[in-house]
């Protein structure tokens, strides 16, 4: 996995800014409130997998 790849980069961000998020509110505002932030993980796993096919492209 290279991580100069802009996609990685996104991916990994994005999914560690949408844990931190999801936890906070889930421990200081409402469980349910926290539940938005859930449909953004298979964004997060579809620029990883982009990234992946940008990195591994098929012959």
């Amino acid at each position: 996995m290279n991580l100069k790849n802009p996609y990685y980069k996104i991916a990994l961000i994005g999914a560690i800014i949408s844990l931190a998020v999801q936890l906070v509110l889930f421990f200081a505002v409402d469980p349910y409130l926290a539940s938005v932030i859930s449909p953004f993980y298979p964004v997060w796993f579809i620029l990883f997998v982009v990234g992946w096919r940008k990195e591994h492209p098929r012959h």
